[in-house]
């Protein structure tokens, strides 16, 4: 029997405009060459540090500008540039998470930095008319706060010591099959997400026939 049900963040409950980033680091930050580094799943090289939690967003800040043409660059416009990658959060999605607060513990379970993170409370808060992701989910688990990344095991094993939960009795929902293909193993039911898909639709199956 489930107990706990897991999210994703980025590309499952917040939706993501890659193009759109990396035109805004092009256009803006005059750092065409950003998607060598970024990747709806998992980034390389100094990207992966700081979602990894190995590198301060004032380091990571500065890289950019040291790899930028431009002369000049604010912490607002990165910021923002890197921001662009997020969209929105349907209000539909903020209602199902409600209602399955009512039977089940929720955690979030997410790659991430401080600087999208920023971002992502506010488009959840925008999205649920005024709450915030930290009252949705019984406990948030970010890479950058942990610094260990999914797709490893190390990450997944940490919540699970954390939370005192079995993973037989936990649903897994992401967007990236390599972060699905290591939950399997680790013994989870999982969900691979498509975006195509109607995610609140997809959870109610599982839940039904569980």
């Amino acid at each position: 029997m489930i107990k706990t049900i897991i999210f994703d963040l980025g590309g499952v409950l917040v939706s993501l405009n890659k193009e759109r980033c990396l035109n805004a680091f092009s256009n803006s930050l005059k750092f065409p060459n950003f998607g060598d580094y970024l990747n709806p799943y998992a980034q390389s090289g100094f990207f992966a540090k700081f979602e990894n939690g190995d590198m301060s967003s004032a380091e990571f800040r500065d890289i950019i500008r040291e790899k930028s043409s431009a002369k000049e660059l604010s912490d607002n416009q990165i910021d923002d540039a890197l921001c662009a990658f997020l969209t929105d959060v349907e209000p539909k999605k903020v209602k199902m998470l409600l209602e399955l607060k009512k039977n089940y513990r929720l955690l979030l379970l997410s790659n991430n930095n401080p600087i999208a993170w920023e971002g992502c409370k506010t488009l959840f808060r925008e999205a649920s008319g005024g709450i915030g992701i930290e009252e949705v989910f019984d406990k948030l688990y970010l890479s950058f706060q942990m610094n260990l990344s999914k797709p490893g095991e190390a990450i997944f094993n940490e919540l699970l010591v954390k939370e005192g939960i079995l993973p037989h009795e936990s649903l897994f929902i992401d967007d990236a099959p390599k972060n699905i293909e290591t939950a399997k193993k680790l013994g989870f039911n999982v969900l691979l997400y498509n975006v195509e898909e109607d995610l609140c639709c997809k959870v109610a199956e599982i839940l039904s026939n569980d």
